[in-house]
């Protein structure tokens, strides 16, 4: 018989013990893996927001890292709103109703107004215009997980992914003359089974709040694997029509004086807001490029010049991004990872108490395997086969089970943090990783009753 055999054939005289221990361990490894995948997941969430088509967003002065979220991932809460005239600062001669170029615009490629506050069942409505389709891409936040991985081990990291522009699985883009129309990212369309065509109706401040007018799906996004695909996204001049969404003028001589806002009338015959009475939440930027030179130069610039102001504040989702993985979410995920490591640890220490339980068992059964001739070298690695059998198949379970738990608790993960989990999602690098350090870990739990066997007396047991 093999010595793989006779380890097997350990095993399975000591089943219940076995299963106990490989039950333990897998445990463990369930919970590292659950939690680097997690990791992994939110990490690639975030960093996927630095590929969405600009590299700066530009609302109310307060929290840079609130205005992202709000903005890039559609969690949290608006700040503030600001003015339609400051929005209309990064706007181009044609695009302003004076026929003047707004102050900023020499440094914008494209502004895209974005108005929140709106739900429809659980995912965020955003108001906003045919631009933020049709001008802005995705796509160029960099490789995946795996792929930085590769990149690293190789010495050299991998490009970024090329920006693509949105792109529809069914429908198309609304137009600016469309007040009532939609369009929902792919995975709105997919959990609520709606499609071009179907009418949907946001409500105020919160699912239970004021349900507005309906609005017309018009596209559905083929899926990006970004923030985009969890927004409802409708015309901005719908948006300002609904009820609680005008800003309120001070007097009724100012209402009368108001005057319509640079966009055609819908082909209902709904006249636009007044700009008086329009404010918008944030404007995503694309800044332009100076020849021979990246866009971030120009950002800059931009940057101090509008935070030096008092209309708004200007942040980078990159840098922004950055700070809060460096600063929260990494410490938490080390922290995470050391407390399941621990358990795994504690779970190897079950193999070694397992095993030097049972030595004394199996004392006699090695005594006669020196005597039909076995090598002490035999006997030691008999002994360390069958550790590493028990660490292999609880590592394989726990594994699984890792697997199991992210898609189990997915939708919690989706509904608190914005985050898509699923049974497939993984850490490609870690979880190669924990297959050598399960073995090693093994190896050195069996490492006290394998010498213990090796030095067995056979004339002591047989004589």
């Amino acid at each position: 018989m093999s010595l793989f055999g006779i380890a097997w054939r350990n095993i399975r005289q000591r089943l219940l013990t076995s299963g106990l221990t490989a039950l333990s361990l897998a445990l463990g490894v369930a919970l590292v893996v659950a939690t680097l995948v997690i990791g992994n997941v939110v990490t690639q969430a975030f960093n996927s927001g630095s590929g969405l088509g600009y590299n700066m967003i530009v609302g109310s002065k307060g929290s840079p890292l609130q205005l992202v979220l709000n903005s890039v991932y559609l969690i949290s809460k608006p700040i503030e709103n600001i003015s339609w005239g400051f929005y209309e600062e990064f706007l181009p001669a044609p695009a302003r109703a004076d026929g003047v170029a707004g102050r900023f615009a020499g440094s914008v490629r494209t502004a895209v107004p974005i108005c929140m506050g709106d739900y429809f069942k659980g995912f965020r409505v955003v108001g906003t215009n045919a631009a933020y389709f049709d001008g802005l891409t995705y796509g160029g936040g960099g490789a995946s997980g795996f792929g930085r991985w590769l990149g690293r081990l190789v010495g050299r990291p991998p490009a970024g992914a090329a920006p693509k522009p949105f792109a529809f699985a069914a429908g198309r883009n609304f137009r600016n003359d469309e007040f009532f129309g939609g369009v929902l990212g792919a995975e709105v369309a997919a959990s609520l089974g709606l499609d071009a065509g179907d009418l949907f109706a946001p409500t105020h401040g919160a699912d239970d709040g004021l349900v507005h007018d309906p609005f017309t799906v018009t596209g559905v996004l083929a899926r990006t694997d970004t923030p985009v695909d969890r927004g409802v996204y409708v015309n901005m001049e719908g948006f300002y029509l609904q009820e609680g969404h005008a800003k309120p003028v001070e007097a009724a001589a100012d209402a009368a004086a108001a005057t319509p806002a640079p966009q055609a009338s819908a082909a209902d015959g709904h006249a636009p807001l007044p700009r008086e009475q329009r404010e918008v939440t944030a404007i995503l930027v694309e800044t332009v490029s100076l020849p021979g030179l990246p866009a971030e130069l120009t950002a800059m610039g931009l940057r101090t010049a509008i935070n030096e102001g008092r209309d708004g504040q200007a942040a980078e989702p990159i840098r922004e991004i950055s700070v809060l993985l460096q600063l929260f979410v990494r410490p938490l995920e080390l922290l995470l990872l050391l407390v399941t490591t621990l358990v795994v640890i504690v779970s190897a220490i079950g193999i070694l108490v397992s095993m030097v339980g049972s030595s004394l068992e199996r004392t006699r059964d090695v005594a006669v395997m020196r005597a039909l001739g076995a090598r002490r070298s035999h006997v030691l690695a008999t002994v360390l086969i069958e550790a590493v059998l028990l660490a292999v198949g609880g590592g394989l379970v726990g594994w699984a089970l890792g697997h199991v738990i992210v898609a189990a608790i997915g939708p919690l993960i989706t509904t608190n943090a914005g985050v898509s989990a699923s049974l497939l999602s993984s850490a490609p690098a870690a979880e190669l990783l924990l297959v050598p350090f399960l073995i090693a870990l093994a190896i050195l739990a069996a490492l006290l009753p394998a010498l213990a066997a090796y030095r067995t007396d056979v004339a002591k047991w047989l004589g």
